[in-house]
């Protein structure tokens, strides 16, 4: 199965409404995977976190993290990221509500309005993710493909 392009990789990380689903490593090294909303800036993937969460904790001890965005319908598509996360912010600066309002308008639609009112009134935890490793894929044909004679070609980033 091909990379996707750059202009596909592009628009699936900024222009869909798929869910992350986030790794990080709880205390005794297990892995710990949530679904998150994020942004991707280019370079960048953040993710708007509560401060309790429990990712939010692993991140704050371990920034091994690994982002995993897929399109769970055929054509299938998947984006993989292997990185480190850090906490950016804690408090509601203009820049966190700008970019809050952004993935709650994505993920939510016009009805996002109520819901980005309602959250700004509780604490955020902005977590950043630098990309290490990147890979994508995405279906064009059926077996054999490359997946079952090549190992995954991740880009350094």
């Amino acid at each position: 199965m091909p990379p996707l392009s750059p202009k596909e990789f592009e628009r699936f990380l900024t222009k869909t409404r798929y869910i992350g689903r986030l790794g990080t490593l709880l205390p005794d090294g297990s892995p710990y995977v949530t679904p998150v909303w994020f942004e991707w800036d280019g370079k960048k993937f953040y993710i708007m976190g509560k401060p309790l969460a429990q990712y939010v904790k692993n991140v704050e001890r371990d920034p091994r993290a690994y982002l995993v965005v897929d399109r769970e319908k055929f054509p299938y598509m998947r984006v993989n990221v292997q990185g480190q996360a850090k906490i950016v912010g804690r408090r509601w600066s203009q820049r966190w509500v700008d970019m809050g309002n952004r993935m709650i308008k994505r993920y939510l639609g016009e009805v996002a309005l109520k819901y980005a009112a309602a959250r700004m009134k509780y604490g955020i935890v902005m977590i950043e993710l630098t990309p290490e490793k990147i890979n994508s894929w995405k279906v064009t044909d059926f077996p054999p493909d490359r997946t079952f004679t090549e190992p995954a070609r991740w880009r350094e980033v």
